[in-house]
Formats: C-alpha cells, sequence, structure tokens
C-alpha cells in the first residue's frame, strides 16, 4: 500500500502528493471532487484553508479516510494504539475558526474521535454536506448550532447527537464563548 505522501507536513503538499500519487492532474481532481481548479490550487499551495466540507469531497474523491489530512504531530502514537496525552494529529481549519484535534491512532481508518474545538461564530460552512458514515457527539462547553436536513438544534453542555452522515448537515459555535467538542466519525469503506 502506498503512503502517498504522509509525511508531508502541510495539507498542501499531503493533497498534491496525493493527487500526483494518482496520476491526476489539477483539472482532473476538480472534475472528480466538484471543486475549482483555483481553490484546489489554492489549497496545495497553502495560499488558503478548506473547508471541513471541501475536505470530505476530497477524501470521498481518493478513497481515503478524513483523518488523512491531519497533521502529523511529533510524537508519535504508541504501536498504533495509544494516544498520549498532548499529542496526535491535528487539523487546522483557520479559515472557519475550528481545530481538530484526533484522539485515535490514524490507522484506525473506519473510526475517528476528535476533539472539536470552535472559536465564536466560527463554522463548517456556510452549505450543508453529508458523506459516508456516521456522526456523533457529545458537547464538553460552549453552545453549538447543529443543521440536519434543514433542521436546527441548539445543543449546550452536556448534549450529545447522532445521526448518519449523507443526511446533508452544517455546523457552527454560537454565543460569545468557544465551543468544545468530543465527536465522532465513523467512515465505511468501499469494497
Amino acid at each position: 500500500m502506498k503512503d502517498h505522501g504522509r509525511n508531508d507536513s502541510t495539507l498542501g503538499l499531503r493533497l498534491r502528493a496525493l493527487r500526483k500519487s494518482h496520476g491526476l492532474s489539477l483539472k482532473e481532481l476538480s472534475a472528480r471532487a466538484s471543486l475549482s481548479v483555483g481553490s484546489l490550487s489554492q489549497i496545495e499551495r497553502d495560499l488558503s484553508s478548506p473547508s471541513v466540507r471541501t475536505l470530505n469531497k476530497l477524501a470521498t474523491s481518493f478513497d481515503v479516510p478524513l483523518s488523512y489530512f491531519f497533521a502529523d504531530p511529533a510524537a508519535d502514537e504508541v504501536d498504533g494504539i495509544v494516544i498520549r496525552r498532548d499529542t496526535g494529529h491535528e487539523m487546522d481549519v483557520s479559515a472557519q475558526g475550528i481545530r481538530k484535534h484526533l484522539l485515535t491512532p490514524k490507522a484506525l481508518d473506519g473510526l475517528q474521535l476528535m476533539m472539536v474545538r470552535m472559536t465564536p461564530e466560527s463554522s463548517s460552512g456556510p452549505e450543508a454536506y453529508g458523506h459516508e458514515g456516521l456522526d456523533a457527539g457529545y458537547v464538553l462547553s460552549g453552545a453549538v448550532r447543529l443543521e440536519v436536513e434543514g433542521r436546527v438544534y441548539l445543543l449546550t453542555e452536556g448534549d450529545s447527537f447522532g445521526f448518519p452522515s449523507t443526511r446533508p448537515h452544517r455546523f457552527e459555535c454560537v454565543g460569545t464563548q468557544p465551543a468544545e467538542v468530543l465527536w465522532i466519525n465513523t467512515q465505511w469503506r468501499k469494497p
């Protein structure tokens, strides 16, 4: 199995290595992922931070887990089983004010446990998106507005949620305080 450049230090470099390992031009990836050539080029050159929706489109296009796009930490996983405190893989969606910290080993392709930290007024993007798998979470602090198939839910500390990821969804931090959500995502792999 190819590594596809997982050791590249930035999301842009990892995306470029992945695209090239599949022998795709920017135009071909654009058609496959339904994203513009310009936005893909900016992501690859680390000139823009992709939305969660965009990252899901890219992961689906390459049939890789979303965790592929998490940055590798200085400290490694222990035997691909244990993640020590203050280590793990991170994905910063800074343009949206969201930071995701992967709490499960990357090799566990079908399951991702993440600590999602959101700044006030940050969101997954203006449009709802869907993908294969299941989403579930527990709000540790702050307030989160969750929208699933157009229905809106206001969640605060102690509230939890779960739904099939194929249902169009989006989320945002509401109020003046940051929010923290312990988020679980499963991704069904194609046979």
